[in-house]
């Protein structure tokens, strides 16, 4: 007897596709689970939820506030003539791209505030101190403005070059020319760290259009007054929580510059960076205005009464100091940003605090080791390596 040959049966058609489809969609859940661990082991601090002091504690190793802006008028001072050779540049590109600030509406301004009765000598003067700090060039259009939006950023990145070679300790060798012809391969990625900066703005830009909005409409008399003043510390509680947000696209706006670095592994690198330490930052950020300020007053007040005791027309006295001190507050900005990158970098500070070496966990009632974060070290290591290129 010939056993009777059975036939296999086929497996059902969409078996396969819909093991395939299993698999695609395992594997995606898997990167995003892994993602999201490796931010949690980076990123130790949770929103809406109290960290325990233990953990919350990042030093940073930096000198005191005057020392430190000390420290960068130094470095500024040290290599002057370099420094120099950049303000000039800058501010000749500046005049034949941009313009100046007008010097018929600050001469109309000025002679408009003289037959006003009863102004006063401080309204008068601030408002034209005001006045001259906010004013633009004679002609803006899209072209111009796009032009020197790219003057600021090739600025930025010459000036990150030059600082990152004298931190090498070539300062002595270091000529303009090979700052103007290096410097400028991440333009592209800087332009997406500032695109992400002024998305970041956009909560501060809401809370100034509803101010002007109510103010408009007559909900808040303008003046001393009590809904006027309520109105101001709400929009400086924005600022401040704005500014809270920002203070690591400062920070990334300086590791963009490095060779190899993509913007968003910048602004990770950045996060990984300041986190335990924004605070500090944001301080430091708003203590880096402080001296940009004192400049201001002293050289452009005493320009601003020159100018009105000599009735001056066609001279663009204001303007060409205006645009001095505009260069100036880049050059400051610039080496003060860097510097903070660098005590920054140099600091070897895990996100968390293993003191204690263990820590509690809430849910299960025991404890769990501490685990350290694998891609903070690889990213430090990542920077270093990138600095010494």
């Amino acid at each position: 007897m010939t056993a009777k040959k059975t036939k296999k049966k086929k497996p059902f058609v969409l078996i396969r596709p819909i093991f395939a489809t299993g698999r695609f969609f395992r594997s995606i859940w898997k990167k995003i689970t892994n993602r999201q661990k490796d931010f949690l082991s980076r990123r130790p601090h949770r929103s809406f939820y109290m960290t325990p002091s233990g953990q919350s504690r990042r030093p940073w190793r930096i000198r005191k506030y005057f020392d430190f802006a000390s420290d960068a008028w130094k470095l500024i001072w040290k290599n002057r003539r370099l420094f120099l050779k950049f303000l000039v540049l800058y501010m000749l590109l500046s005049v034949i791209i941009v313009g100046l600030m007008s010097q018929t509406n600050f001469v109309a301004l000025r002679d408009a505030l003289d037959e006003v009765p009863n102004i006063g000598f401080f309204n008068r003067y601030s408002t034209l101190f005001s006045s001259a700090m906010t004013s633009g060039p004679v002609t803006t259009d899209a072209g111009q403005n796009i032009l020197a939006t790219l003057l600021f950023a090739y600025g930025w990145l010459t000036l990150i070059w030059l600082l990152r070679e004298i931190a090498r300790g070539n300062g002595s060798k270091l000529k303009l020319r090979d700052g103007l012809y290096t410097s400028g391969a991440p333009i592209l990625g800087m332009g997406v760290v500032l695109l992400i900066v002024l998305l970041q703005l956009i909560p501060f830009a809401l809370a100034l259009l509803a101010y002007a909005s109510v103010t408009a409409v007559g909900w808040i008399n303008t003046g001393i007054q009590i809904e006027n003043m309520a109105a101001w510390c709400a929009l400086a509680v924005v600022a401040i929580a704005t500014l809270y947000w920002i203070c690591s696209s400062f920070i990334a706006l300086v590791i963009v510059t490095l060779p190899g670095m993509y913007p968003f592994e910048a602004i990770r690198a950045a996060g990984d960076l300041v986190v335990g330490r924004r605070l500090k930052l944001v301080l430091r950020v708003l203590f880096m205005a402080l001296p940009i300020i004192l400049i201001w007053l002293l050289i452009l007040a005493p320009v601003i009464l020159i100018d009105s005791w000599l009735k001056l027309t066609w001279q663009p006295l204001v303007p060409i100091v205006v645009l001095l001190l505009t260069t100036v507050t880049l050059i400051w900005c610039a080496a003060y940003i860097y510097l903070l990158y660098r005590k920054l970098v140099d600091d070897p500070t895990p996100p968390v605090s293993t003191g204690r070496g263990r820590r509690l966990n809430v849910k299960s009632g025991k404890e769990g080791k501490v685990r350290k974060s694998t891609h903070q070290t690889k990213s430090k290591s990542k920077l270093a390596k990138k600095n010494k290129k």
